[in-house]
């Protein structure tokens, strides 16, 4: 699906510049029949190789005869690649790829276990890279069939049913600086198999059947610089064979029988992975003379112990940034037994089963002044006590132990950036315990599946993840944590009454003073309906009874006069008189 896919994106970024195609393509059909399907097609890197080589042929799903016929009709066209995938090409003639010059030649998922000699002879002076992974290419590699490959420098025989590698197979390739041997069932590896591979860098053998490594297997690789060796069948190695690789940069042991390591005097290895073997002591690893080395796994093996001296050889691995011991049964780490590796940054101990992070009295971490990350999850950890974790530490996974106490000072003046307990046995963490933490530079925390109980009236950690927000990335139940006292909800309930009291009182009075304004209105204006009607005009017919005279000095105002006396005099009166 994937080549389809590459395939298809090629074609639609074809369409979208002149296309160089067109001749290649008529080419390319210039053998096929009116009913026969295209077996082979012209193609455009969507990101070339270089400005000048971006344009590939791919042929996929038909027979080595359609395939043959298509290529036939090219004029010793150069191309970048020529890819064949998922067909039947059981034999490469001679003559397959004479009117064809590509930089890469690959043929994959197509049963090829014969290559004529000569087959590449017409094309060697410009290939580079070969890859014949996935076919049934069996025993071993026929030096026949890379005649004329003086400039190659990648083979990927990957994925066949190689079963050794002899002697001269490899001769003439002086220029190859990748060959890739992954997934055959190659058990046997002749002295000097490689000893005409002067320029080889990358050396990969996983996933092969190989037992032992004998002094002068990689004899000439003088400038090798990454070895796989992982998923083998090895239980002996003779050390010595490594010597003499003083470019080597990294090797990958894992997944092996080993039970001992021997490895001096490699000063350019930075990396050196021995997982998954049957090593049970530390005694049995002796590690020299590496002033390269940042990262060392010794995952997944029998260890039961770290004494004061198991690292002693690493003293001079300045550079060292990573020790990761997982999944072995480590129980013991004396109270030293990281003096020699102070240069830690990572160091990983998780699912072993270690009880705790002090010896005596002693923090076992103590010389780890440097140490960033701290994996030791699926431990039997009871406590994290003061003083016990560096204080530069910016990752802690310490979950699924069986931690029950925290002291309050043990994040004193960590800048923690992930800390998870979860899956642990606490129940309980004294207040102020992660006032050190900065949230703004906190960036996850879980504290989930514990045994949490909860004392209202001292009760503060489910506030405090409140806070927390987003960054409380809990994967399991928080417990009492995520519910309430029953005091707060006492005390909201008892807030809300007397607010409720309140505004309803409020209520009753603005609702009486609405009343009373009401009422006041309303006897205003019954008063003045009152004086209306006493003093209002009357009736037609009471008028004719009326004097004119009176009636226009007294009824027409609509105001009762007092009659005046005869001798009714004005009086003044002054004041001050």
């Amino acid at each position: 699906m994937l080549f389809r896919f590459g395939l298809l994106v090629a074609s639609v970024f074809s369409s979208l510049a002149i296309d160089p195609c067109s001749s290649i393509d008529r080419a390319l059909l210039r053998n096929k029949d009116p009913n026969e399907t295209t077996a082979c097609k012209c193609l455009i890197d969507p990101v070339p190789f270089d400005q000048n080589d971006n344009v590939w042929i791919g042929c996929t799903g038909h027979s080595m005869s359609m395939v043959f016929k298509a290529l036939g009709g090219l004029n010793e066209t150069r191309v970048n690649r020529v890819h064949v995938w998922d067909s039947i090409l059981n034999i490469l003639p001679a003559e397959m790829f004479e009117k064809v010059r590509p930089r890469i030649l690959i043929v994959e998922n197509s049963l090829t276990s014969v290559v004529r000699p000569g087959t590449f002879t017409q094309i060697g002076t410009r290939l580079v890279e070969l890859r014949l992974r996935n076919n049934a290419f069996k025993k071993r590699i026929e030096n026949s069939m890379l005649n004329g490959l003086d400039r190659l420098q990648i083979l990927d025989m990957s994925g066949n049913k190689l079963v050794s590698i002899k002697a001269g197979d490899l001769e003439g390739m002086s220029e190859l600086r990748e060959l890739i041997l992954n997934d055959n069932l190659i058990s046997q590896i002749d002295d000097r198999a490689f000893s005409s591979l002067s320029s080889l860098r990358i050396l990969s053998i996983q996933g092969n059947h190989l037992t032992a490594i004998t002094k002068d297997t990689f004899k000439g690789l003088d400038n090798l610089e990454y070895l796989y060796l992982q998923n083998n069948k090895l239980e002996s190695i003779d050390w010595s064979a490594f010597q003499h690789l003083k470019r080597l940069k990294h090797i990958d042991l894992g997944r092996n029988f080993l039970t001992n390591v021997d490895l001096r005097a490699l000063e350019a290895l930075e990396k050196l992975i021995i997982n998954n073997n049957s090593i049970q002591s530390l005694k049995s690893v002796t590690l020299k003379d590496l002033p390269s080395l940042v990262f060392l796994s010794l995952d997944r093996n029998a260890i039961s112990e770290i004494d004061d001296l198991d690292l002693f050889g690493l003293a001079p691995s300045t550079r060292l940034d990573s020790l990761s011991m997982a999944s072995n049964n480590i129980s013991v780490i004396s109270a030293r037994a990281f003096q020699h590796v102070s240069s830690l940054r990572t160091l990983a101990l998780q699912n072993n089963q270690i009880l705790s992070l002090s010896t005596g009295s002693t923090p076992i971490l103590r010389s780890l002044r440097r140490l960033a990350v701290l994996l030791i999850s699926g431990n039997q950890l009871s406590a994290l006590r003061e003083s016990e974790l560096p204080i530069t530490l910016q990752i802690l996974s310490a979950d699924h132990n069986q931690i029950s106490h925290i002291d309050a000072a043990t994040f004193n003046s960590m800048r923690l950036q992930k800390l998870l307990l979860n899956d642990n046995l606490l129940a309980f963490l004294p207040k102020g315990t992660f006032d050190p933490l900065d949230l703004d530079i906190l960036q996850a925390i879980d504290l989930s599946a514990n045994k949490w109980q909860c004392v209202c009236t001292e009760e503060w950690l489910g506030s405090w993840l409140d806070k927390v927000g987003e960054r409380d990335v809990a994967d399991g139940p928080l417990g009492c944590l995520v519910t309430r006292c029953e005091d707060d909800k006492l005390e909201e309930q008892d807030h809300s009454t007397w607010v409720t009291i309140a505004a309803s009182i409020l209520a009753a009075v603005s609702i009486l003073i609405l009343i009373s304004i009401a009422f006041l209105c309303f006897e205003d204006a019954r008063a003045k309906m009152f004086v209306s009607k006493s003093f209002r005009r009357v009736d037609s017919d009471l008028l004719k009874l009326i004097n004119d005279n009176e009636a226009k000095s007294d009824a027409t105002r609509g105001v009762y006069m007092k009659p005046k006396s005869e001798n009714s005099q004005k009086s003044v009166r002054f004041i001050g008189n």
